[in-house]
């Protein structure tokens, strides 16, 4: 009978230790949902931001969000992001961590000396998910200082919404993992997305009850670098601009804005281009689905044709070794959504708008390749089928110079008009 109680006690006390949760309480981790580097006299300086549970309700998209609020940023000086975080610790009352993690952004100080060893810390780490999103900014630290979303309630969904555009538009859809494949096998450079601030002064005052932002809310703010946006002049998104992140919004209340490309020649920042470029990049890429892009035609250039495009298909590539010449062939369906007078009972706009996207794609990669020596499309790698052998082939990738290729563009546009379509 003592024998019976004693096994009785023994595996009850067993199985509550067995049923008891031996990890971290969720409660008890902070997740950080950004990450931002910049330089700093000894090591670097780690914007750490991480979301406010007292202000997110759910995680779903809804709107009422309380802008800042959301986000609580803290600047730590370390050597590294392991360091950063553990020191980050002892601010704050929970255990911090990058597992929810949507983004890092770099400063284009840090960038300039490359990515390498940060890529290589991500592709390691367990904690960091290698889909996570590196961003580029003039300062890192303060475009998440910046974000306030106005809409979202999650600061990840906000992030992921962002860097994640499956219609492509002006951000680049390459994330970590893809720009670390990039970097270590060599066959292509890559780009990454451009984040920044609009400029102008926080305004103090408040709207009023009825004025359609709700009563109490701070009001939106000028931007002053919208007037420093170059306007585009070719027949592809002509009359817009060409923003850089910063420039898009007149008065805002989010200064943080991402669009634009960050370019790397291998894992070193190189230069940046602007949103109407990510546009011609997110085409050669595939990336493109009901992207609204406005053509002029010369004969009425005041007169915008809106067209939204889509690709189905890969673009074709075809590699001339011998001639370092590459043509590529563009098969992008639109629908015609708006178009002067002239137009609607006309067969040549097909062709025409045709034609402007081949023109500005040209330049785009003359641009790249003749004035960047970035092998953006890969044709490093693509040389490999040219080749019996990698001994031969590493040999003649050694005198690669991606300045010496040049790019012939065939588009073929198919248009669909529909009842909705508005001529004036």
């Amino acid at each position: 009978m003592i024998k019976m109680l004693f096994k009785t006690v023994f595996i009850a006390t067993i199985s509550l230790f067995l049923s008891s949760c031996v990890g971290e309480e969720p409660n008890d981790i902070g997740y950080i949902t950004a990450l931002g580097i910049d330089k700093a006299e000894t090591g670097f300086n780690y914007t750490i931001q991480f979301a406010n549970p007292t202000k997110i309700s759910g995680g779903a998209s809804e709107e009422g969000g309380s802008g800042g609020n959301i986000v609580e940023n803290i600047v730590v000086e370390a050597p590294t992001i392991y360091s950063a975080i553990s020191h980050a610790d002892s601010i704050v009352s929970k255990d911090l961590s990058l597992s929810h993690a949507k983004i890092i952004v770099v400063s284009e100080d840090v960038a300039r000396e490359g990515l390498g060893g940060i890529t290589d810390v991500i592709a390691r780490n367990n904690d960091i998910r290698p889909d996570v999103y590196i961003a580029v900014a003039e300062n890192a630290g303060e475009y998440l200082e910046g974000v306030k979303p106005v809409i979202e309630l999650n600061p990840v969904k906000y992030y992921q919404l962002t860097y994640e555009n499956k219609k492509g538009g002006p951000v680049p859809q390459n994330n970590a993992g893809e720009f670390y494949m990039a970097y270590t096998s060599g066959d292509r450079d890559c780009a990454l997305p451009l984040a920044g601030v609009a400029g102008g002064k926080e305004e103090g005052g408040k709207t009023d009850a009825g004025s359609g932002q709700g009563s109490g809310e701070e009001k939106p703010s000028e931007n002053d670098k919208n007037k420093e946006a170059k306007p585009n002049n070719g027949g592809f998104e002509s009359g817009t601009k060409n923003y850089l992140p910063g420039e898009a919004g007149v008065e805002i209340k989010n200064k943080g804005e991402t669009m634009g490309l960050a370019l790397f020649d291998g894992d070193t920042y190189v230069g940046k281009l602007g949103s109407s470029d990510a546009d011609i990049y997110n085409i050669l890429t595939c990336n493109i689905k009901n992207s609204k892009v406005s053509f002029f035609d010369k004969s009425n250039p005041h007169v915008p044709i809106t067209i939204s495009l889509e690709e189905k298909r890969v673009p074709k590539i075809t590699i001339h070794k011998d001639s370092k010449t590459v043509e590529i062939a563009l098969k992008l369906e639109g629908e015609l959504l708006s178009a002067p007078k002239k137009h609607q009972d006309s067969k040549d706009i097909n062709i025409k708008t045709g034609q402007m996207v081949s023109d500005a794609t040209e330049e785009f990669l003359s641009r790249i390749y003749g004035g960047l020596g970035v092998d953006l499309l890969g044709v490093r790698g693509k040389l490999k089928w040219y080749f019996l052998s990698n001994k031969t082939y590493d040999e003649y990738i050694r005198g690669f110079n991606a300045k010496e290729w040049t790019f012939s563009v065939t588009t073929d546009l198919v248009l669909k008009r529909t009842g909705m379509t508005y001529y004036y």
